[in-house]
């Protein structure tokens, strides 16, 4: 399962004089999913107000003598996009430990409060 923190950090292989995804398009549609999955790691719910998945039928264009992506890398990675949005889009929760790397280091604040009242931990 990939967490919004995990797209937003992907480093891709850049490539040049060889085939290779457009940049430029790679890196938007990697913001457009890490927004998604954050709707969902937030408590979003499938249904009308959700995000669509930005990933079926997307088509890149490619570059050969100008920087692009490594175009397997790109689908490789795609393809757990997808795994992780149909989980969603399915009705799947976000797993708890996943969602506790995400909230960072501040004890008090709402997030982390969160974590705790569904893990169901004791009140400190």
């Amino acid at each position: 399962m990939l967490t919004s923190k995990d797209v937003m950090n992907k480093t891709l292989t850049p490539t040049q004089f060889h085939a290779g995804y457009d940049e430029r398009e790679v890196d938007d549609l990697l913001d457009k999913i890490a927004g998604a999955l954050r709707y969902y790691e937030q408590g979003g719910r499938p249904g009308p107000e959700a995000p669509a998945s930005p990933t079926l039928g997307h088509r890149f264009t490619s570059t050969k003598f100008r920087r692009g992506y490594e175009e397997g890398e790109v689908d490789d990675f795609l393809d757990q996009v997808i795994e992780t949005m149909h989980f969603y889009e399915q009705g799947g929760r976000p797993d708890l430990h996943a969602l506790a790397s995400l909230v960072g280091s501040e004890p008090e604040g709402l997030g982390h409060r969160a974590l705790r009242w569904l893990r169901g931990d004791p009140r400190s």
